[in-house]
């Protein structure tokens, strides 16, 4: 009885044990099942925040793709406009892009015709911010340089200060794109790169208070340009005048009227922007404000603000000429004229109207078959330019006292350079053509007794390893010789690579060698030079003996 209460109590307390064991794996199994679906709908819930930021960032995107906001370099926007531009031109088959450049809401192209790209090279881009704190780039300038038939050509783009009291801050940002707008490389070509009498150049800068100041800088990149070209929003309003009297005078078309009241004519003749500048006489009605899908003249600002009417949309250039009137000559090689200036007032998508215009331009060359051919006449009706070419041409003569050398063992041998001038020095230097393997048993490549042994050379004078020439280079004076040491090296050193590490030894080669050398000889005032041919043998059975 005792037995079998000691055996149904162990029986029980094992019934009891594994009933814990189950309980304890359903619990287990709750558990992985609760953490499960917590991440299941964790995920669900990242899954529905992603979604909800795409649609915010599309929303946002498009809101700034509605506004005209261009964006950085090769935004889809900027992208979309010179595309759109292009298809317009026929580019590839009338026209080819030449370039462009982007700065936030900024952005400038230019295409040429297929006849004239042939003659355009050397196009740079730039782009210079002038906005907040000289950083932001919604307002500031984009600029293209190039060669244009061997004449630099720079055409800017550029957004000054706005508001109607801010003439200063409009100046100050043309000074200051001007003087500073600059190109990644040089200015290159055969005239662009020349600064005199065919550049008008800014000698003064403004300072935001409209006071004059001296500079001496270095010289503004646009300086140097032949024809310069600056468009875009620069913001100048009409002064003395109210909201009600601009838009009678803009529906009478009294624009010379209107213009007396223009801030940048006033700022030109008072010579504190845009110096030496031109611009066509304007016939249009004032580009700004306008409300957007509203045609004619009725669509200017009738809000709340009612900002003035005002031509803040202009071209004006800059060419070669230091006055109003001169011919294209090589003296003033760039003349431009523009021979059409009107805006576009059917355009109805902005609150400005496009400016556009056609230029004249005349570009000056100099036949260069003439210029050689003055050239040489100049060259010989000039006795000291004659004498002095000729001269440049006469290297003095010199005497090399042997022509073949047979080598034996180390022994050396001496060869001898004389300069027969009795009035200039000379300057010699032995350098190797090749060397020739003649063992036609060799284990190296090309051992056919005429391919070059593919082993190192000595120095930059392309001696072979076996050859010591010494010294390879220098001076002799008038009537003087120099003595040059020739000799065979019996045992050459070889270095290579074995695991990683430099190793290096001697070791040597009986085999008979063939090089040939050039002695070559510069006249201490001439550009032409002379050769001798040496011709230099290592003969195997000497070398034994």
């Amino acid at each position: 009885m005792a037995a079998w209460a000691a055996a149904g109590g162990v029986g029980r307390r094992r019934r009891v044990g594994r009933e814990g064991e189950k309980r304890a794996k359903e619990r287990q199994r709750r558990e992985r099942r609760r953490r499960d679906r917590e991440e299941s709908e964790g995920e669900s819930e990242a899954k529905e925040r992603k979604r909800r930021t795409g649609r915010r960032e599309k929303k946002r995107e498009e809101k700034k793709r509605k506004k005209g906001g261009v964006g950085l370099e090769g935004s889809p926007n900027g992208e979309w406009w010179l595309d759109s531009i292009g298809r317009t031109l026929d580019e590839g088959m009338t026209f080819q892009r030449v370039g462009s450049r982007q700065l936030a809401g900024l952005l400038i192209g230019a295409w040429a015709r297929k006849n004239h790209k042939p003659h355009i090279g050397d196009v740079d881009a730039a782009a210079i911010p002038t906005g907040i704190g000289r950083a932001l780039g919604n307002k500031g300038a984009v600029g293209l340089r190039m060669r244009v038939y061997d004449r630099t050509v720079c055409f800017v783009n550029s957004h000054f200060a706005a508001h109607l009291e801010a003439v200063n801050k409009r100046n100050a940002d043309f000074d200051l794109i001007y003087r500073n707008l600059s190109f990644s490389r040089p200015s290159v070509g055969i005239h662009g790169a020349q600064v005199g009498a065919t550049s008008v150049q800014l000698h003064r800068t403004v300072n935001t208070n409209g006071a004059h100041t001296e500079h001496h800088e270095t010289t503004p990149e646009l300086s140097e340009a032949d024809l310069v070209v600056f468009m875009g929003d620069f913001n100048y309003r009409l002064h003395s005048i109210s909201y009600d009297e601009a838009r009678e005078m803009v529906s009478q078309r009294c624009f010379d009227w209107l213009r007396e009241k223009d801030q940048l004519r006033a700022e030109m003749k008072a010579g504190k922007v845009f110096q030496g500048m031109r611009e066509a006489h304007i016939k249009f009605p004032p580009t700004y404000k306008f409300q957007r899908h509203t045609p004619s003249l009725g669509g200017y600002d009738s809000g709340e603000k009612k900002r003035i009417p005002a031509w803040c949309d202009r071209i004006l250039y800059r060419d070669s000429r230091s006055i109003s009137v001169a011919e294209c000559s090589l003296e003033c090689p760039v003349v431009a004229a523009i021979t059409h200036y009107d805006a576009c007032m059917d355009v109805t998508d902005s609150d400005h109207k496009p400016v556009r215009c056609k230029f004249r331009v005349e570009i000056a060359r100099a036949n260069e078959l003439t210029k050689r051919q003055e050239y040489g006449e100049i060259i010989q009706s000039n006795k000291t330019v004659k004498s002095l070419l000729n001269n440049s041409k006469t290297v003095p003569k010199t005497l090399v006292s042997m022509n073949t050398i047979m080598l034996q063992n180390q022994e050396a041998t001496v060869l001898k350079i004389t300069n027969m001038c009795e009035s200039d020095n000379v300057s010699f230097r032995v350098v190797c053509e090749g060397q020739w393997n003649n063992n036609n048993n060799s284990n190296s490549k090309g051992g056919n007794g005429n391919s070059p042994d593919q082993r190192s050379s000595r120095g930059s004078f392309g001696f072979p390893l076996w050859l010591e020439v010494n010294p390879a280079t220098g001076m002799i004076k008038r009537g003087s010789t120099v003595e040059i040491i020739i000799r065979h090296e019996d045992f050459e050193k070889r270095e290579e690579y074995v695991d990683g590490i430099l190793q290096n030894w001697w070791f040597e080669d009986i085999r008979e060698k063939e090089a040939t050398l050039f002695v070559i000889i510069t006249g201490a005032n001439s550009t032409d030079f002379t050769t001798h041919r040496i011709h230099v043998k290592h003969n195997k059975t000497s070398a034994r003996g």
